[in-house]
């Protein structure tokens, strides 16, 4: 193997890393505009990672698999992009909420508290008169919030989010090079 060129679990990680950088200055310039910048602002930019997630697997498929990749193959490396992506993006939340935003959990409690307020009377359309007990939960547990359990429910957002759209990508990118499928068994 060439020296200069990176072990393909180096190039994915790396993929993840510049995506968890992109996503948290994104999540910076929400904050710097006076947004909340977790939770639902956050879907505005869903399509960011995915974009890293396709690159980094044709990337890994054309340069370092002889152009075949399959299906849980691209799906694993995807979720490989997915995972560094998330543990980059929470810690830097934990640090910037930790040293900067030291307001992030009792934002966080008041912006879902709001939503929560929005959303009622459609709540109460789709649950009927069971949504009064619901509401009491959902509030319980949205007061109860600190920030490693935001940080948690960020980072399984993500994970999941992340494997459900690497399912279909992987659709997209998999390929098995007949050729290349057939020296690599002999």
């Amino acid at each position: 193997m060439n020296e200069n060129k990176p072990s393909p679990f180096t190039h994915l990680f790396n993929y993840g890393a510049i995506c968890g950088l992109v996503m948290f200055s994104i999540t910076l310039a929400l904050w710097f505009s006076g947004m909340f910048p977790l939770g639902t602002a956050s879907i505005y930019f869903f399509w960011i990672p995915l974009v890293f997630m396709y690159v980094a697997t044709k990337g890994l498929r054309d340069n370092f698999l002889k152009g075949s990749i399959t299906y849980w193959g691209a799906f694993k490396a995807q979720m490989l992009v997915v995972s560094s992506y998330g543990v980059l993006f929470v810690l830097l939340i934990y640090i910037f909420g930790k040293l900067v935003y030291t307001d992030l959990v009792s934002d966080y409690i008041q912006t879902y508290l709001h939503e929560l307020e929005m959303t009622k009377k459609e709540m109460y359309q789709v649950l009927g008169s069971g949504y009064e007990n619901y509401e009491d939960r959902m509030i319980d547990e949205i007061s109860k919030s600190t920030l490693s359990s935001i940080l948690f429910k960020e980072y399984f957002n993500k994970l999941a989010g992340g494997a459900f759209f690497a399912l279909m990508l992987s659709f997209k990118l998999k390929r098995i090079n007949l050729v290349s499928h057939v020296e690599s068994k002999s």
